[in-house]
């Protein structure tokens, strides 16, 4: 069966390198640094979940590309779990506001590994095993 492919979108060099080492022992892992990385990163393959910072280039980009991807047929279906490192009253503020975006989980930064694991085990979109 193939492994599942999860897009990380983070412009934190740092974190992106620590949550792919952590992430690439269950799953295939590509990265993006901001929208447009992800946009072009999208077009040559369609990861099978997205997990997607805030703030990336400027403070709601994250959200704004979540609001784009849902609203394209094309990407509408590909499960978006956002991560933040800003503080708790902005997440539960998120939470309360998801028809501003509508994704699959909110989790800070960094994360709980077994929540997020859950998480993404919950809303990930598995593909077609061969043979």
């Amino acid at each position: 069966m193939a492994r599942p492919t999860i897009l990380l979108v983070d412009d934190d060099p740092v974190f992106v390198d620590a949550m792919t080492a952590v992430l690439s022992k269950r799953y295939n892992t590509r990265s993006a640094a901001d929208g447009e990385e992800a946009l072009s990163s999208l077009i040559e393959h369609r990861p099978d979940l997205i997990l997607l910072d805030v703030m990336l280039t400027y403070p709601s980009e994250g959200y704004d590309l979540a609001a784009a991807l849902k609203k394209d047929p094309e990407t509408a279906g590909i499960p978006i779990i956002m991560l933040t490192g800003v503080n708790r009253v902005f997440e539960i503020r998120s939470r309360l506001e998801k028809g501003w975006v509508d994704v699959e989980g909110f989790h800070t930064k960094p994360p709980d590994f077994d929540t997020l694991f859950e998480s993404i085990e919950k809303h990930i979109h598995r593909p077609a095993s061969v043979g």
